[in-house]
């Protein structure tokens, strides 16, 4: 159900953006959640909230070596089309896959990774196009191309078993409180963790750590590999608020906690204090929704 509806956003999101032209309103993007590139020849976007990456690429043709409208159209087409597609593989590759390091520095390291990314960049969907005709023969056509960030089809089917693949050559310690869990705790369907003013930048693979400890809460081996595709590994909101909505996400009553700081290259983890990781360790061992992956970051 998650899958079917980010597609559909991504659909539609692109869709929109070839008509009203996305680029132009500097009011709608949310800088802690939308990451913009608007270049000349090309417009791309990645929006964490959503869940998806769109590419925007423009083309046109030599009127003097078409024979005709037609072929015109066809070449500034092909054009285009091409431009989208090799626009799009650079910004999947700049994408931060976890607090330290992009795709493009571990695609080179990891073969599967490699392939299974190469694959879904193919496999990415041409989701709008928009053409422009003018009185000297020539065209200017703008297609989007877009890829979403989780699911079968999105980049967390190739993040998740490379994240599996790092645990088994160096599984990390993880925070545990044993006879000393607070038990007042009421159980809780999910977690979301309010990061907002922290400066924290949304990655594929972010983890939960303990202020102080070199210990990790969530983010790499306490997960289920089908729900962690599905969701990917946490969602990204704006607001406490937006996040409690998440139903979907994160049930009807999440265990809401306060980040301390950030951690990691890109400011990508977040820490918790050792307080609040003993919380967040007694509701999960009630309901186990770590595992689930019903987590969600607030950011901005």
């Amino acid at each position: 159900m998650v899958k079917s509806i980010i597609a559909l956003m991504l659909a539609s999101a692109a869709v929109v953006s070839a008509q009203t032209r996305w680029w132009e309103d500097e009011q709608s993007a949310k800088a802690a959640l939308e990451e913009r590139t608007i270049a000349e020849d090309y417009k791309s976007r990645v929006n964490w909230e959503n869940g998806y990456l769109e590419v925007t690429a423009g083309g046109t043709c030599n009127v003097e070596r078409a024979k005709s409208k037609a072929q015109c159209y066809a070449m500034a087409l092909k054009t285009a089309r091409h431009l989208a597609f090799e626009k799009l593989a650079e910004i999947i590759y700049g994408v931060r896959i976890d607090a330290d390091n992009l795709f493009a520095n571990e695609v080179h390291q990891d073969v599967q990774l490699k392939s299974s990314t190469e694959g879904l960049i193919k496999g990415a969907r041409e989701v709008a196009m928009e053409r422009t005709e003018f009185e000297d023969g020539s065209v200017w056509v703008e297609m989007t191309v877009g890829i979403v960030l989780t699911g079968e089809k999105g980049l967390s089917s190739a993040v998740v078993p490379w994240l599996q693949r790092r645990t088994q050559a160096a599984a990390p310690k993880l925070f545990t409180v044993g006879d000393s869990a607070p038990s007042d705790v009421p159980p809780a369907s999910g977690l979301i963790v309010d990061a907002s003013g922290l400066g924290v930048k949304p990655t594929m693979a972010p983890r939960v750590l303990v202020q102080g400890r070199d210990e990790e809460l969530y983010g790499r081996v306490n997960m289920d590999r089908a729900a962690a595709v599905r969701f990917g590994v946490v969602g990204y909101t704006d607001t406490v608020a937006k996040a409690t909505a998440l139903k979907e996400r994160v049930g009807e009553s999440p265990l809401v906690v306060r980040a301390v700081a950030t951690g990691g290259a890109y400011s990508a983890d977040v820490l918790l204090s050792t307080d609040d990781a003993a919380r967040v360790v007694a509701a999960n061992m009630k309901s186990d929704f770590l595992k689930e992956c019903r987590v969600v970051f607030v950011v901005g």
